[in-house]
């Protein structure tokens, strides 16, 4: 009834509100949720900005609607020179574009957000949390510049939203004066979206001719992932399950090292490097287990997906993960950082295949009832439409 009310409540204020939508260069889950941002508020009738790179896949859904796009590079990497710049070129847009709700992601287009929201006056300023600091497994940066960055948040934000209940509990109690302007609005997935590819289609586009079980993990190749881990604990599984093929698809600085692992452990065969593939979901619903290996994370945008394809998964417990698969109902749980307990779960999934079955109807049912888009979307919507009465109310007085 909350989430109801409360999407009704933001319905009334949508037409017309203006909200620029500020997003780093990035894939995966962060880019996801952004484009179903995009996605359904435009639908719902707010009018929309994006201001992000010039290219990749949030630039590309921006154009595909016919949305205002504006290019910029949202991110402190380059040093305080490059940030300025880019902070001026913020104030440009926003006061070209006039929004009432300025909404960042990431640390560092919260940076840039922040500091051209102060000079240009914006009136509101919403930040989305996403994940824990680059190389950290809590709230506390070890880069300047991104301490810089949550303290700015913490400063000139009206509202903060994390993804996970993992993420707000680390920040508050890494920055305790975050407690009355943050909340958790988990991410969300399109559960009703279906494979467009058979699995006997997604196995030949992957070279398989066998039917031997086909186990996945799809991620930014970084350290963060746990790649290292995965690859390790593929091979320890082929061992007992000659027949098992593991697929890793994404991109990112560790692509070498992965390839160079697989050699050295002899997966040549059974370990497929797809990189970047525009059929994610079709994978997914080829998969007999799909793992996250992750040493670090937020929460887990592909494990939902994963979950509402009824696909049973093995990951770590870190961040807010455990919020995500619920250890012995809908996947299995392992400790981050030990390809052996990876490759112990995966192996039970593999020689049980009606609990992991069971396992994956249970996950399809969570994802429906929790981590469905429109949900992210109801929330968020009614954070907006809470920020818009305080403007109004403002004006008023």
């Amino acid at each position: 009834m909350e989430v109801v009310a409360a999407s009704s409540d933001a319905d009334a204020v949508a037409a017309g509100t203006k909200v620029l939508l500020v997003a780093p260069p990035a894939e995966g889950g962060l880019a996801s949720h952004v484009i179903a941002l995009l996605a359904g508020l435009q639908q719902d009738g707010y009018e929309l900005g994006v201001a992000c790179d010039s290219e990749g896949p949030i630039a590309a859904a921006a154009a595909e609607r016919g949305l205002a796009a504006f290019g910029i590079i949202c991110s402190v990497e380059g040093g305080p020179l490059q940030t300025a710049l880019r902070a001026a070129r913020m104030v440009q847009v926003i006061r070209e574009f006039g929004p009432q709700i300025v909404h960042t992601h990431s640390f560092g287009a919260t940076a840039i957000g922040s500091i051209a929201c102060a000079i240009a006056r914006s009136p509101g300023l919403v930040v989305t949390i996403h994940n824990y600091p680059p190389g950290t497994a809590d709230m506390v940066p070890q880069k300047r510049a991104h301490r810089w960055a949550l303290g700015l948040a913490l400063q000139r934000a009206d509202r903060i939203i994390t993804v996970s209940e993992a993420l707000r509990e680390d920040l508050i109690r890494a920055r305790p004066e975050a407690l009355g302007k943050c909340q958790t609005i988990h991410n969300g997935v399109d559960t009703q979206a279906r494979p467009s590819q058979s699995c006997a289609q997604v196995r030949e586009a992957l070279g398989i001719s066998s039917d031997g079980a086909l186990v996945g993990m799809i991620a930014r190749l970084a350290p963060q992932k746990g790649i290292e881990y995965f690859i390790r604990a593929a091979a320890l599984v082929v061992k007992s399950h000659p027949a098992s093929h593991f697929v890793l698809a994404g991109e990112g600085p560790l692509m070498e090292s992965a390839r160079a692992l697989r050699d050295q452990l002899d997966l040549t065969s059974s370990l497929h490097l797809v990189g970047k593939i525009g059929w994610v979901r079709d994978l997914i619903a080829a998969l007999d287990v799909l793992v996250v290996a992750s040493i670090s994370e937020g929460s887990s945008v592909v494990a939902m997906e994963a979950m509402a394809l009824e696909k049973p998964v093995v990951a770590t417990a870190v961040g807010g993960v455990p919020e995500v698969v619920v250890d012995g109902q809908t996947g299995t749980l392992v400790p981050p950082g030990e390809p052996e307990a990876l490759a112990r779960a995966i192996s039970a999934m593999l020689d049980d295949p009606s609990r992991a079955k069971e396992m994956g109807e249970r996950g399809r049912q969570t994802a429906v009832s929790q981590f469905d888009v429109g949900d992210m979307l109801a929330r968020t919507k009614a954070v907006y439409a809470d920020l818009v009465r305080e403007q109004t109310e403002a004006r008023s007085e």
